[in-house]
């Protein structure tokens, strides 16, 4: 499944679940959060910093890697969230991972 193949209500509603997860898994890739949506699991990567074509600091958005679905099979997809989106879901890791 590609971007243009998931149901148009997928791509947001994991997004949304994303900027209200509690729970988040630092990986070898950074931060990641799971969200169950329609039986199927999808994790987020939490945005981290890249570079330009000149190889200047540029910041990156929120993205959708992969889901397992209900038969346990991980596909890999690559989804770019919008700006707004990578905000919330940024705020919603920073609030689940503050030490008081």
């Amino acid at each position: 499944m590609t971007a243009a193949t998931m149901p148009t209500a997928t791509i947001p509603a994991v997004f949304i679940a994303a900027a209200h997860a509690t729970a988040w898994t630092q990986t070898n890739l950074g931060k990641t959060t799971e969200i169950t949506h329609e039986g199927q699991t999808w994790t987020v990567l939490l945005p981290g910093m890249g570079t330009d074509g000149a190889g200047e600091p540029e910041p990156t958005k929120a993205r959708i890697t992969h889901y397992q679905g209900r038969g346990g099979d991980v596909e890999h997809v690559d989804v770019e969230a919008t700006w707004g989106q990578t905000m919330r879901i940024v705020e919603a890791a920073m609030s689940a991972t503050r030490v008081l």
